[in-house]
């Protein structure tokens, strides 16, 4: 199988579009959105759109946790998730106004007991074997032990499975250290991980002290303005495609790494790649839901998006 998406804080994902979102008022909302999510559920959802399917792992809780290992079911995507029931799995809201403004609240979910933490790492380096990438996307589950996202890494590593990070603070670091492949992630977190202010020429440098404990894509992406990305063959630049409407960023950059995941797979060269995730995102801002896209639309995105080698 090509790609195993790994979301280790699942969430039931609610959206609703409310045209002029007020502080202290009461709104009744005719119609919300509710998706079993995370982000790399987002990712799955946008990557079996573009031609791939992905399995989805992760941790799952309560009632919560038992709705979204069968709503996952019910979209038709295989799963491998470790139940507890320590606790309630998140539910996060996305607020949208009219402007696709978002505003976002997100519960950080249960504390995951160790033996639940054990029985995770030892399926994840059975299964490990099977794919040839792994992607590593959201937030920390709380009460994972140190030392968690360096097994990871050592787990696919050792089976020749790729592992790209979108996720933030220390865990990152973590990851990176351990010597994770890549790494997608934005310009705030990016700043947070590096700890000095983003500008391309920092970016290289952070790059190339760490492509010795083997990182080989370094991605940062900035909402409209340019995304930025590196590898040992050099710095690109991407200009994403100019949207005259936006329904909502939440998940844009969900679908940006679900169209880097489908031109690695496919063997795309970097600069296809480079388009194809910048489309993809450009797509996840046209609707309403994190992750869903609309294939014809990435594509046609893709060739609207410019990139650029810089160095």
């Amino acid at each position: 199988m090509n790609a195993l998406l790994v979301n280790l804080n699942l969430a039931v994902d609610k959206t609703a579009l409310v045209p002029a979102f007020e502080k202290g008022r009461i709104y009744r909302i005719p119609g919300t959105i509710t998706l079993p999510g995370g982000k790399g559920v987002n990712v799955a959802r946008a990557l079996r759109v573009l031609g791939l399917e992905a399995p989805v792992t992760g941790f799952a809780s309560g009632h919560n946790g038992r709705w979204i290992a069968a709503a996952l079911k019910k979209e038709g995507f295989k799963t491998f998730i470790e139940r507890h029931n320590n606790g309630e799995s998140r539910v996060c809201y996305s607020i949208v106004d009219s402007a696709g403004r978002s505003t976002d609240l997100n519960e950080e979910g249960p504390a995951v007991p160790a033996a639940s933490q054990e029985r995770f790492l030892k399926r994840f380096s059975k299964l490990a074997g099977e794919f040839r990438a792994a992607a590593v996307c959201g937030r920390l589950s709380p009460g994972l032990k140190k030392g968690f996202y360096s097994s990871l890494v050592r787990s696919a590593a050792a089976r020749g499975c790729f592992t790209v990070f979108d996720t933030s603070g220390q865990v990152l670091a973590e990851a990176v250290a351990a010597g994770a492949d890549g790494v997608k992630i934005n310009r705030a977190e990016f700043e947070e991980l590096s700890g000095d202010a983003f500008t391309p020429s920092r970016l290289s440098a952070y790059f190339r002290l760490h492509a010795r404990a083997g990182l080989k894509t370094l991605i940062v992406t900035d909402g409209p303005s340019h995304t930025y990305a590196v590898s040992p063959f050099g710095l690109w630049s991407v200009r994403p495609p100019r949207l005259a409407r936006l329904k909502s960023p939440t998940g844009a950059g969900d679908s940006f790494m679900a169209g880097f995941l489908f031109g690695f797979l496919n063997g795309y060269d970097f600069e296809r790649t480079l388009k194809l995730a910048a489309g993809a995102a450009a797509s996840d801002c046209l609707t309403l839901g994190a992750g869903l896209v609309r294939r014809a639309q990435a594509l046609e995105m893709a060739q609207k998006a410019v990139v650029k080698k810089i160095g």
